[in-house]
């Protein structure tokens, strides 16, 4: 009887703590979607970069810890999934977003990127929150399984071009590092075919 008493009591927390990460993270995908938004067509693409880099980069990177909750299995994602796609999207914002701006702010694919990560993201993360009690609307059930066609080619697409772009600028500060990106976009190939099959 306790066990059992246990048991539920840790799946409430479970529940309890998913709901308010999602929700978090639904919210934070939605703020910097209208950031973009909002500054891209008032400002331009260089405003876009100013205002939304710092942010998508500091929430993308908390996004690391979806790897600690597939490991633990508080989520039934595989692990090497998970990381997968959260590595790669950290990488993308610390070693090119952040590192070479004189590729990536200029380029209207990082402008697509922030946008199609943002979107997303929105309707992924909000979907699992309410999804968690069963709450989850027709139209968001329908967002999030018919939204992933177009975004998640648009947002590879992006990552591919600004990893490229970044090679040329990267080659100044060390000649360790142009291979290092070669490599990361040969990955690419493998790596959409993986992750269209998984999450399609």
């Amino acid at each position: 009887m306790a066990s059992k008493v246990q048991n539920v009591e840790s799946g409430g927390a479970r529940v309890a703590y998913l709901t308010l990460y999602n929700a978090l993270f639904a919210s934070l995908w939605a703020a910097i979607f209208i950031t973009v938004a909002t500054t891209a067509a008032s400002g331009g693409q260089l405003a876009v970069y100013e205002a939304a880099e710092a942010r998508s980069r500091w929430v993308q990177t908390l996004t690391l810890i979806e790897v600690v909750h597939s490991a633990v299995g508080l989520v039934k994602s595989p692990v090497g999934t998970t990381a997968l796609q959260v590595v790669a999207r950290t990488i993308i914002v610390w070693m090119v977003c952040y590192s070479f701006p004189e590729s990536t702010a200029s380029s209207g694919a990082y402008v697509a990127l922030l946008l199609s990560w943002a979107t997303a993201d929105t309707i992924r993360y909000a979907y699992l929150a309410l999804n968690l009690h069963g709450k989850a609307s027709d139209a968001l059930v329908w967002l999030r399984y018919t939204m992933f066609y177009p975004l998640y080619p648009t947002g590879i697409a992006s990552e591919f071009w600004l990893l490229y772009l970044a090679i040329e600028p990267a080659s100044r500060v060390s000649a360790v590092l142009p291979p290092i990106f070669y490599f990361c976009l040969c990955l690419y190939i493998p790596g959409v075919y993986h992750n269209s099959a998984s999450l399609s």
